[in-house]
């Protein structure tokens, strides 16, 4: 992720003016369920998961990627993510998988817009080929920056900036891995 991406979301969560007292209100809660659906585009790059920057091939990706999550505390939500990745460069191929443990740390609880922090793990079975992936069963590790409305009725809209990483985490061959840069937006409910 560029260095200027992550400031400008930073810059969002220190900046952003804070709510007067009469519209100061918890829009996230403890206990929250939160169900979300979300598309997402990627390209290959070299600088995902450090140790790994190993990806040389021209990839390019849609997805699709529906979630389902609950805030433990007003900030700090966990949740899972099914993965569907429909390739088209270099060949269409597909991946399939859930982000099965994955949270996000929002900077406030009372703002309409609120950015936030994500990191999530999981499975993923690929049909892809390409030199940095040597089996068809891996694990995915994906991070990155939001930003998400939140509204008190109805749904609210986010948009995410994403690295996802796929390797077979050291069980077979030399292990390169794979990372994407992606951007993902979608609809998000919370259910209070």
């Amino acid at each position: 992720m560029s260095r200027s991406a992550i400031a400008v979301l930073l810059l969002l969560g220190v900046l952003w003016p804070e709510p007067s007292e009469a519209q100061q209100q918890t829009l996230l809660d403890r206990g929250n369920w939160t169900r979300a659906l979300t598309w997402g585009w990627g390209h290959s790059w070299k600088h995902g998961v450090p140790g790994y920057g190993k990806t040389e091939s021209d990839v390019e990706l849609v997805a699709f990627q529906p979630q389902l999550g609950r805030f433990l505390t007003s900030r700090i939500e966990m949740f899972g993510e099914a993965t569907l990745h429909l390739y088209y460069q270099p060949t269409v191929d597909v991946s399939a998988g859930a982000a099965g443990l994955g949270g996000r740390y929002h900077f406030s609880d009372d703002r309409a817009w609120t950015p936030y922090v994500t990191v999530a793990a999981g499975i993923l079975w690929t049909s892809l080929e390409v030199p940095e992936l040597d089996r068809t069963f891996n694990f995915q590790v994906q991070y990155g920056l939001g930003l998400r409305q939140v509204t008190t009725r109805g749904p609210g809209l986010l948009i995410e900036v994403r690295s996802h990483h796929i390797s077979n985490a050291g069980t077979r061959g030399e292990n390169l891995g794979l990372n994407t840069l992606m951007i993902v937006a979608g609809m998000h409910w919370v259910l209070r």
